[in-house]
């Protein structure tokens, strides 16, 4: 199969594929309509069926509109959020203990118990670290 064959073939499945979609959104849509009919038709028993039907797609479009204003809303606050949200200090602490404990464990891979004190001392150092950001910026 050469470049265009392939190509082609490749845009005939996203074609299908698009078409599939917009089938199960043509019934999703059907019987949406439907349900706001049964909904709504007792409340409009003395208009005609096309009457009834734009007053239905007229209802589905204020809808929309409410949805849309409602997510613009949405995205509205969640940046403002966002922006009053301090970002959290990431910097690393206790590095050269980090490291050296890393190359203990790698010196005494049979022996970790050697690399212990190293370790309690690490962890006291976290824990320092942890106290110091709580009190910090609580």
């Amino acid at each position: 199969m050469d470049e265009d064959e392939e190509h082609s073939s490749m845009h005939a499945k996203q074609l299908e594929k698009k078409e599939v979609e917009m089938k199960a959104l043509d019934t999703f849509f059907k019987e949406q309509l439907v349900q706001l009919e049964k909904r709504v038709s007792p409340h409009l028993s003395n208009y005609s069926q096309p009457d009834r039907l734009w007053m239905v797609v007229e209802r589905i479009g204020q809808n929309l509109d409410r949805y849309k204003k409602t997510k613009k809303q949405f995205h509205d606050q969640a940046t403002k959020s966002e922006a009053l949200v301090k970002a959290r200090n990431t910097e690393s602490v206790c590095i050269n203990l980090q490291s050296q404990i890393l190359n203990c464990y790698k010196e005494n891979r049979e022996q970790t118990l050697q690399c212990s004190d190293l370790a309690k001392t690490y962890m006291q150092c976290i824990g320092a670290a942890k106290k110091n950001l709580l009190v910090n910026h609580g």
